[in-house]
Order: C-alpha cells, then sequence, then structure tokens
C-alpha cells in the first residue's frame, strides 16, 4: 500500500499497469489495493497541479484569528468561503491562527472586492487578521510514507516569476474538469467540457509540456495515517543568497516537509510539515531553527485540524 501511494503521490495519473510493472504486482492486485485505500479515506482525490503564474492568477493568502464566534457562526464563515470556486485552499487550525485561506483572482481588484464583501459579512467575529500573496510555492511527493535515503526528491514547482501562458476558454475548461480528478476517463471529461477525447487528450499534453500542469498529485487523509499537519510561518533575517540555497535544499531533502511557500506579506516563508507525533515536529521545528539560527528570526505554528478544500488546478 505504501508504495502505491508513492507512485501516485508521484504521479496520481499513472495507468495501474505501469505501477503493477514498477512493483512487480499485478495489475489486478494494484487496482483492488487502490480501491481499499479510497474506501477507507486513506485517499481523497487525485489533484492536478497548475502554475498559478502561468495561468495568469495571483494567490492570496488570508489568516485569520477568531474572536468570539460559535460553532454555527464558524461553519457560516466556512460554507460562504466553500461557495467561491477559485479557493484553493481553506482549513481550520489550532495554534497562532483559527481558519487559513488561499484564494486566487487575476487581479488585485478583484481580490479586494472579494475582501470587501466577506468583511463585511463577517468581520465582527475577526480578532486579528492578516494577509500575504504568494510568490513561490514547490511541492513533492510524501516520501516519508515509505523511509527511503533522499538522492534527488522529484520536485513540483508549481509557483514562480514566469510569464502567462495563453489560455483560451476550452484550456480553461478542461482544466476546471480535471482539477479534482486527475484520473478522470477522456468519455467523462469529454461529456464535461463538449469537447473531443482528441481535443481534450491534445490540449491537456500542450499544457503539460509548457508548464501549466505541473503535476498529478494524491489528496492523502494524513490523519488516517495517523499523521499530524503542520502549517510553519517564518520570517527571516540578513538571509544571503548562500543561505537561501542551502535552507531550500535542506527543505527539499527533509522528507516530512511535504510543502515550501515563499510570502510577500507578514512573514516570509511557510512550510507543511506532516509527522507521526507532536515530539516529532518539536524535534523537526527545533533541528531548522538550530541549523539556521542565523537567519531565522521567527518561527511559528498552527495544527491544522481539518481541510475543507485542497489545492488544485
Amino acid at each position: 500500500d505504501k508504495k502505491i501511494l508513492i507512485e501516485l503521490d508521484t504521479d496520481a495519473t499513472q495507468p495501474f499497469s505501469r505501477i503493477a510493472k514498477k512493483l512487480r504486482l499485478s495489475q489486478e492486485v494494484v487496482a483492488y489495493r487502490v480501491r481499499q485505500l479510497e474506501k477507507r479515506g486513506v485517499i481523497l482525490s487525485y489533484n492536478t497541479l497548475s502554475h498559478f503564474a502561468k495561468t495568469g492568477m495571483v494567490h492570496y493568502k488570508l489568516y485569520i484569528k477568531f474572536g468570539k464566534i460559535s460553532r454555527e457562526e464558524k461553519k457560516s464563515v466556512i460554507d460562504y468561503l466553500l461557495k467561491f470556486r477559485n479557493v484553493g485552499w481553506l482549513a481550520t487550525s489550532e495554534g497562532i491562527f483559527d481558519l487559513m485561506l488561499a484564494i486566487r483572482f487575476r487581479d488585485v481588484f478583484s481580490f479586494e472586492n472579494f475582501k470587501d464583501l466577506f468583511f463585511g459579512l463577517y468581520d465582527k467575529h475577526f480578532h486579528e487578521v492578516k494577509f500575504a500573496i504568494l510568490t513561490e510555492a514547490e511541492t513533492k511527493p510524501r516520501y516519508y510514507i515509505l523511509p527511503q535515503q533522499l538522492v534527488k526528491p522529484t520536485i513540483f514547482l508549481h509557483c514562480d516569476e514566469a510569464a502567462v501562458e495563453p489560455l483560451d476558454e476550452d484550456d480553461r475548461r478542461i482544466l476546471s474538469a480535471i482539477a479534482a480528478n486527475a484520473r478522470d476517463s477522456y468519455k467523462s471529461l469529454a461529456e464535461k467540457t463538449g469537447l473531443s477525447e482528441r481535443v481534450i487528450r491534445y490540449r491537456r499534453k500542450e499544457m503539460e509540456k509548457k508548464g501549466v500542469i505541473v503535476s498529478y498529485k494524491l489528496v492523502i487523509n494524513y490523519r488516517k495515517l495517523n499523521y499530524l499537519f503542520f502549517k510553519c510561518f517564518l520570517t527571516f533575517r540578513n538571509l544571503t543568497r548562500q543561505r537561501y540555497s542551502l535552507f531550500r535544499g535542506y527543505v527539499r531533502m527533509h522528507p516530512n516537509i511535504i510543502y515550501w511557500i515563499k510570502i510577500l506579506g507578514a512573514w516570509d516563508a511557510e512550510l507543511e510539515i506532516e509527522v507521526p507525533s507532536i515530539e516529532e515536529f518539536y524535534e523537526i521545528a527545533n533541528d531548522i531553527k538550530d541549523k539556521f539560527s542565523d537567519v531565522i528570526e521567527t518561527f511559528e505554528a498552527s495544527l491544522v485540524s481539518h481541510e475543507h478544500a485542497w489545492v488544485q488546478a
């Protein structure tokens, strides 16, 4: 099961026959085990990750600490946000923030309009709010599932400085259709988009070549693996190019750090860390602070308690 999960987390669109060949299993065994992983709620979905900048979108982030708010009122806030199709990630958490949101818009004015409407309805419940803009982001497969010596991990860079690629409505329709189910059949995609299977195959392949589609990854219920998910917020000081490169190298090689995000806002970077215990989280956090004590100004964290929406195309 663990080997299958890593294969799918590296490329969620792989045919079972290819995975079977790599793992020396029968295709029927692989298909059965994947169905069981889905049934048990370990695999939640097969997401398509696009390059935000190349699609012409800006990734805005909101971090909220609630004041006085009831359970029903908190649910109302979450339900309101989930109505927006451009929500990239939404999670409740414990720690320095109670709610974390990533949402995409084509320009700052659209974000401002959204913010004004949202705050007009709910800011009476907010004790503190932080804003940020994502400028760089990368992720990698969850190598911690099957501990191994990482020599050259697969890295998926899905936001950095890049020119916008021209996408028409058909391209965007395809991206939307495969966003939450990268394994959907071409027949099903044709029915959803109104495009032929041939057109979908061609355009999808072209978006992959241009780097608009970066990767296909699993959404895993880490709790089913008995893991905890921490979101970490870092600010730097006197960060030279050399120390920055060493820090990025550390992040890329650590199997439990699955996400790196560079931020323009209240802090400089975010890390997403999945661990089997809070003790192991503290061990990793302390190791980071010790190794990079000369450049890390602050290191704070929130424990993600529930993800309501996931990063996708």
